[in-house]
């Protein structure tokens, strides 16, 4: 499967607000968008992760109810979500990739450090074909 993930350099937001710091996550992983005048990936993105870690995920319709938003609206963020890996669906419930933030954020980075050492590898081997060589 193949997934997408942008990170973005942003400053870390001053503690004790939840709310700030998920949407520092959401915003890092590139979630928010000018366009996006509701904050409706934000919503999406905040009751996730408070339902991952209580009740194992939400059902699109209940992401829907709860935000009172479309579920044509909600299906597009949570397609962007999955496609970026945080998020997981199993059978029609939606959820973190795992149960906490911290791992399911963990997961993704041995994921890009797996990519990563495959790509150096082959560029490795490209690279000695070429005679060039990193000293």
């Amino acid at each position: 499967m193949a997934i997408r993930i942008l990170i973005k350099k942003i400053n870390t937001p001053p503690a004790g607000s939840l709310k700030e710091d998920i949407d520092f996550v959401c915003k890092s992983f590139g979630y928010f968008s000018p366009r996006d005048k509701q904050d409706t990936a934000g919503k999406i993105f905040r009751l996730l992760v408070r339902e991952s870690c209580k009740s194992g995920g939400l059902t699109s319709d209940q992401i829907a109810e709860q935000l009172d938003l479309t579920r044509g609206a909600i299906v597009h963020h949570l397609n962007s979500f999955i496609g970026a890996g945080i998020i997981i669906r199993d059978r029609n419930i939606y959820q973190l990739r795992r149960q906490c933030l911290q791992k399911s954020i963990e997961e993704i980075k041995e994921d890009i450090d797996r990519i990563f050492s495959e790509m150096i590898k082959i560029a490795s081997e490209i690279d000695s074909q070429l005679g060039n060589f990193y000293r």
